[in-house]
């Protein structure tokens, strides 16, 4: 009989999506600049959190911004 690999799944983390647009919404420029996002990206991030009320939590800024 071969052995079988078994797919792990591991825990499905559950994300408050508000928690990270509130936290981003009130962060600073600096702040921002400091993990590595440039100031026109920060702005625009802030902009449509604030437009749509919607945020992609998988871009590479906006992963850097929740560190």
């Amino acid at each position: 009989m071969d052995e079988q690999s078994f797919d792990v799944m591991k825990a499905q983390e559950f994300v408050n999506k508000q928690k990270i647009m509130t936290t981003i919404l009130q962060m600073s420029q600096s702040e921002a600049e400091a993990l590595g996002v440039s100031r026109s990206r920060f702005q625009g991030i802030k902009e449509r959190i604030r437009e749509n009320g919607d945020l992609n939590l998988n871009t590479p800024p906006v992963r850097r911004l929740t560190i």
